[in-house]
């Protein structure tokens, strides 16, 4: 039987945790066994040291961690298999290491594992680096509605000055922003926004 200290319930013993634990972690999905070894043992110390965020409670948390981590792996593998195909084949056209090819690859790692949309790309290009990688965007663009269904609407702006536009502050932080290009991509349907800072004064 467990033991309540304050307000905190433990286990009497690793033998107790273990039977309470893998008792928890069946009833969630979650086979005792599937759980690695230095993770059920952490499991099983928290259940039975005795410390203010110790306790069951925070063990069977920790099981609930790891269901979280393992269905997030689920849905990452099920998005990589969904666009894998295209997407290895459309880099490869547009060029491994050229730049259209290289954001191409990062946006598929963020459709991916499900990351943030709009993102920084690189430490910046010059405004003729920036015209030269629109151009391979705009080839891109051309070759998706050829033969690439889940890579759609393509386009990358003219640059802008984001100051200028009473939009150079970063959200509240203390970060602003100059002038920047934006380039899209909509990847089975979950919209892409790389922004690339421009280096340089004006010409």
């Amino acid at each position: 039987m467990t033991k309540m200290i304050g307000h905190v319930e433990y286990a009497n013993d690793e033998t107790e945790a273990t039977d309470l634990l893998s008792e928890y972690s069946e009833s969630v999905d979650l086979p005792w066994g599937l759980i690695p070894q230095r993770k059920r043992e952490a499991s099983v110390r928290i259940a039975t040291y005795e410390d203010k965020n110790n306790g069951l409670a925070a063990a069977k948390k920790t099981i609930d961690d790891d269901v979280s981590e393992q269905r997030r792996a689920e849905r990452v593998a099920e998005r990589k298999a969904e666009i894998e195909k295209q997407a290895d084949s459309l880099v490869k056209a547009v060029g491994v290491k050229s730049g259209a090819g290289l954001l191409l690859d990062l946006c598929r790692h963020h459709y991916e594992q499900a990351n943030h949309p709009n993102f920084t790309f690189g430490s910046g290009m010059t405004e003729s680096e920036y015209a030269y990688f629109r151009q391979e965007w705009e080839d891109a663009s051309e070759l998706t509605a050829e033969r690439y269904d889940q890579f759609t609407k393509l386009y990358a702006t003219a640059i802008q000055d984001k100051e200028a536009l009473g939009k150079g502050q970063v959200g509240d932080t203390l970060a602003t922003r100059g002038r920047q290009g934006n380039v899209f991509v909509t990847i089975a349907g979950a919209k892409f926004n790389a922004h690339i800072d421009i280096k340089g004064k004006k010409k």
